[in-house]
């Protein structure tokens, strides 16, 4: 009966080690079905970014009434450099479709924050204030503020001789706070939108423009009744404003805008709205 015991027992034992042998040269099948760990593409955790993917859509908010960035033509369909770009990353992001909200410059952050539009594409300058509020893309156009008069005026020739004159601006623009806080002696008229500066320029009921020199060179060429002058107030640069949560988005836009810069379709753009 010992012998019968002892012999039960030693193959007992061996039944168990080899059990646990086999277990442990098994993978436990759960692994192969825990996401993260390389069985999948990882979804976006960015909300933009997957809202993208779930809708082929990007929301836009834009003030369409600064040419040549963005503005509407005669059939109230969205035009220009921005416009036109934004289209090209949008594409490189996988999305089908741009809308675009058309808000007041002023207006424009506080949508975004507000959640009306996935980002900002209005020729927005990239400052350190704007950067407490939101984030922006890398530059994608330079800028600089500069002064455009009638034609037939001569005495305005630099900054220093604004002072005690009448200056149109945009509301919520770097220029008027480049102006309020460099030539605050300047009497500034601001007002809502970019196209109502040159109009009170024309009209004789301010001396002067401050504003963007891209959009003034463009817009002088076009009217012929005012000029821009050869001067740079400032060295700026525009910038794609986007919600400080949507890191993942940003970094997506930049690496938009490099491909577009390295397959010249970029360049082929500024070209077309800017000429050579």
């Amino acid at each position: 009966m010992k012998g019968f015991r002892k012999g039960l027992f030693s193959l007992c034992a061996l039944l168990v080690t080899g059990a646990l042998i086999a277990g442990c040269g098994a993978k436990p099948a759960e692994q192969t079905a825990t996401p993260g760990n390389g069985s999948q593409a990882a979804a976006p955790t960015d909300e933009v970014l997957q809202k993208i993917k779930d809708t082929k859509t990007l929301l836009v908010g834009t003030d369409a009434t600064f040419q040549p960035f963005e503005y509407k033509n005669a059939q109230n369909e969205y035009e220009g450099f921005d416009i036109e770009l934004v289209k090209a990353i949008a594409s490189e992001l996988g999305a089908e479709k741009v809308e675009f909200v058309d808000t007041d410059f002023k207006g424009l952050i506080p949508g975004l924050q507000g959640k009306k539009f996935d980002m900002i594409v209005s020729a927005m300058y990239i400052t350190d204030e704007r950067k407490q509020t939101i984030d922006f893309s890398q530059p994608y156009y330079p800028g600089g503020l500069t002064i455009m008069v009638q034609n037939g005026n001569d005495t305005i020739k630099g900054a220093d001789d604004l002072k005690g004159k009448k200056v149109a601006v945009q509301i919520g623009t770097k220029s008027a706070k480049f102006l309020k806080e460099k030539y605050p002696e300047v009497k500034l008229v601001e007002v809502e939108k970019n196209v109502e500066m040159f109009l009170e320029l024309e009209s004789n009921r301010v001396d002067a423009v401050v504003t963007g020199m891209p959009a003034a060179k463009v817009y002088a060429k076009q009217s012929q009744k005012v000029k821009v002058l050869d001067v740079e107030l400032t060295q700026e640069y525009y910038g794609y404003g986007v919600r400080k949560e949507n890191k993942e988005f940003v970094a997506a836009l930049d690496k938009a805008l490099k491909t577009l810069k390295e397959n010249g379709k970029q360049e082929e753009i500024v070209k077309k709205w800017f000429g050579e």
